[in-house]
């Protein structure tokens, strides 16, 4: 189910850096080096297969963009903010 306006909020209020953008929630993790980058992206990647729910990742040297929906649903649910939460956890 989509989240609503208000319950994204609060979600968000949760998890710095992450944003509403295009209807999708995004985020660019600024790592030390282009390995730690790759390194994170492995992390994810390795989360999102547990999940079966897979981020867009865009890397750009040491900048790994995460953007994530629910296609299915059309919108950002709470398997978003699962893995939003998951890779907070991984910084």
């Amino acid at each position: 189910m989509i989240l609503s306006s208000t319950e994204l909020s609060e979600q968000l209020s949760r998890l710095p850096g992450w944003e509403v953008v295009e209807g999708e929630l995004q985020k660019t993790y600024r790592l030390e080096t282009f390995p730690e980058a790759i390194q994170f992206v492995h992390l994810v990647a390795d989360m999102a297969e547990t999940l079966n729910h897979h981020p867009n990742i865009l890397i750009e040297y040491r900048n790994v963009t995460l953007t994530v929906s629910t296609h299915d649903e059309g919108g950002i649910t709470e398997k978003d903010i699962m893995l939003a939460k998951g890779c907070e956890e991984l910084v």
